[in-house]
């Protein structure tokens, strides 16, 4: 006889909630959904632990008599058209909690091989001016002898610049390895993890151009300038107050620093806009935010041309899907952290249970063929 357990209708909505999934949608997979939330009928422990599954939920969760309470972990910088982003959903809380497990095992690596803390981290502050930060940082990166000509060969270059400098720099589109849980870009862009030992950048590639992931992985990263957990959504205005408006002008000068704003002085249509934008890795928008900071176009001319480049949209798109699997796979873990953990697996320092947990794979030889990826051995 199957035992039945009491399941409470505010904490079914809530879970359904979390999971971003509607009630039509879940009474198709459970026909008895309907009884269950009017009180007359209770799932099976069974049926429960499926439903848990289904909505991304714990057990233990389901079986409370009211929803869990789930703040972000982090600072929530997010705002979308300068409006605050309620309900972080499921999805953005379980990638911030592996990111976070992630963190936690680079720090006592990095710890036991030595590593000591970065000095540029929590250097400066918001009172810090923004083009002077920008300087310290393009400095720091050694983006003056990148030579990349188009986002995508920024983005390559800005993350290596960062992985060399001691961040911990990780993508993906999706939740874990999960292809049905993808993460939405008008939820987040990205977000910052502070450590002193494994400072930590996740960026959303959801659907994001590789000009938009360019900004974020800057924007993150002068949050851990000033010493920050942060969370990040899309706004890109480089006016106003506060954490997020000096962060996106940061990255906006770091991206486009001030000699390079006289290659857009022969610009005249949209698209001279965005070939020019292109070559320093940034958005057309981005670079009209910053020659209207400097007064290179008017307020008329900013109007026109931004309202331009909003009704058309060409920027070349990435894709989180497809292409070589362990090159997405290494992007989701980071290269150093992808690194440590092949090489502390090797060495016996971790169990090849704890190695394919935090890789995604129950097989060995996606172990043995990642680290010959990553040239461990």
């Amino acid at each position: 006889m199957s035992t039945h357990v009491a399941v409470t209708q505010s904490v079914l909505a809530w879970a359904l909630q979390r999971a971003d999934r509607s009630h039509e949608e879940a009474a198709k997979k459970f026909p008895k959904l309907g009884d269950w939330l009017s009180g007359e009928a209770t799932p099976t422990i069974r049926e429960v632990e499926q439903f848990a599954s289904y909505t991304h939920t714990s057990l233990g969760a389901l079986v409370m008599p009211e929803p869990p309470e789930e703040a972000l972990p982090i600072a929530d910088m997010r705002t979308h058209e300068s409006k605050v982003i309620e309900r972080p959903s499921g999805n953005l809380l379980d990638t911030i909690d592996r990111y976070q497990q992630f963190q936690d095992w680079y720090h006592d690596y990095a710890r036991e091989q030595g590593a000591q803390i970065l000095p540029f981290l929590g250097s400066v502050s918001t009172q810090d001016n923004p083009h002077v930060v920008a300087h310290r940082v393009r400095e720091l990166l050694l983006l003056d002898r990148v030579k990349a000509t188009s986002p995508e060969q920024w983005r390559r270059d800005i993350v290596k610049a960062l992985e060399d400098v001691g961040i911990l720099v990780m993508m993906s589109g999706i939740v874990g390895t999960n292809t049905h849980r993808p993460l939405s870009a008008d939820e987040f862009r990205g977000f910052s993890l502070y450590d002193d030992l494994a400072p930590l950048i996740f960026v959303n590639v959801a659907g994001e151009s590789y000009s938009a992931q360019n900004f974020t992985l800057v924007h993150e990263f002068a949050h851990l300038l000033i010493g920050h957990s942060a969370l990040s959504g899309g706004d890109r205005a480089l006016g106003g107050t506060g954490e997020e408006a000096w962060c996106n002008r940061v990255a906006a000068c770091v991206l486009l620093p001030d000699e390079g704003l006289k290659a857009f002085d022969e610009a005249t249509t949209v698209q001279d806009y965005r070939a020019a934008a292109r070559r320093f890795g940034v958005s057309a928008e981005v670079a009209l935010h910053r020659l209207r900071g400097v007064r290179r176009i008017n307020e008329e001319r900013y109007d026109e041309l931004l309202d331009a480049v909003r009704a058309d949209y060409g920027e070349e798109k990435h894709r989180s899907g497809g292409g070589n699997f362990y090159n997405t796979l290494t992007a989701r873990l980071g290269r150093p952290l992808a690194t440590a953990i092949v090489t502390s697996t090797l060495e016996g320092r971790t169990g090849f249970t704890e190695s394919f947990r935090m890789i995604g794979t129950h097989k060995r030889e996606v172990f043995d063929k990642l680290a010959r990826h990553l040239q461990v051995v």
